[in-house]
């Protein structure tokens, strides 16, 4: 996949990679101590070692603006390393309000990530049944109509489980899927009237809402296990091994369009947006162990909180799957990358 190859792009990027193993390995170390052997003092250390990882970061993210991070040499590296405990100390003071913009910039890139994941997907097959000359038309016209039909099925049949078994949520995830349908049938309605229009087909789009579908209901059984599994260890190691797929998926495609990031946005290059997604995850991550560690465990809180999560999620998944996905309809040409 196109995102390994930006792996590997970022291997190259010493000093980023270091920061972001050393994040991984105390986050996996953290989820494994807390969870499974109930050690706090043992996870206090990982929460403080974050602590000082966030500061450097946020330090070299400054100047990354005016240094690329390939030609920051040693002297700037141990600048930045004095200048992190005091930063910490200033960055105390406003870790709250940093962290609510870290959550929802977290949120977006995690929907927005979803959504391109959904979307290359489903053009990268429409588009190689499109070169078929012979027999793209009939090919994907089946596409569409395989996809649609199937689309409708699993939305109707998830729609059906929730409001007729006794679930917990149910009538509220059954409500889920049905905005899902409508988002569908805008999206539906928009590649008709282009092919009405234009006389040609957006193919892709059923199987992309298919895609989405499937991820709709990963997010709806996360948050229903949440309510069944709420205290439970392994659960927060699935969790947790989802959480770093996604992270690193983010961070892959970023640096898969290193070339496409430096021409069109001028100012902000891969490496500077990287350093962001790592320590926009490092504040998320650092005051969601402050909150396991120091705040009474409270189910009802809690759940309230993960409901929120799950709705912010939602509301920018949806936000873009509608907006970019009509310009998208528009702006793609069957059978270009």
């Amino acid at each position: 996949m196109r995102f390994i190859s930006g792996l590997k792009n970022l291997s190259r990027k010493t000093l980023l990679l270091i920061i972001l193993v050393l994040f991984l390995i105390s986050w996996f170390l953290f989820v494994i101590g807390f969870d499974l052997f109930s050690n706090i003092e043992f996870s206090r250390y990982f929460l403080y070692f974050l602590g000082i990882l966030a500061g450097f970061t946020l330090i070299l993210f400054i100047i990354s603006f005016i240094k690329p991070i390939d030609k920051m040499g040693i002297v700037i590296i141990i600048i930045a390393a004095i200048l992190t405990l005091p930063v910490m100390w200033l960055f105390s003071w406003i870790i709250n309000f940093f962290y609510i913009f870290c959550f929802l910039a977290n949120a977006a890139v995690t929907a927005f990530f979803a959504y391109k994941f959904g979307m290359d997907t489903s053009i990268t097959v429409d588009d190689y049944l499109y070169k078929k000359k012979r027999s793209r038309i009939f090919t994907r016209i089946i596409e569409f109509l395989i996809f649609l039909f199937l689309c409708w099925l699993f939305i109707s049949i998830t729609i059906r489980f929730f409001r007729e078994y006794p679930i917990i949520g149910g009538d509220n995830f059954a409500r889920v899927f049905v905005n899902l349908f409508w988002v569908d049938l805008v999206l539906i309605i928009i590649v008709l009237l282009k092919l009405i229009f234009t006389k040609k087909l957006a193919a892709y789009i059923t199987f992309f809402e298919v895609i989405i579908f499937f991820y709709v209901l990963y997010l709806v059984i996360d948050l229903w296990l949440e309510f069944i599994l709420l205290d439970s260890a392994g659960y927060d190691i699935l969790s947790f091994s989802i959480d770093l797929l996604l992270f690193i998926y983010v961070i892959g495609s970023i640096y898969d369009r290193v070339d496409y990031i430096n021409e069109k946005l001028k100012i902000f290059r891969a490496d500077t947006i990287a350093l962001f997604v790592i320590l926009m995850k490092l504040i998320v991550q650092i005051t969601s162990i402050i909150q396991e560690l120091y705040l009474p465990y409270i189910p009802a809180i809690i759940l309230q909180q993960i409901i929120f999560q799950v709705l912010v999620l939602w509301f920018f998944f949806i936000i873009f799957t509608i907006i970019i996905g009509i310009y998208t309809i528009f702006k793609h040409k069957e059978g270009s990358s």
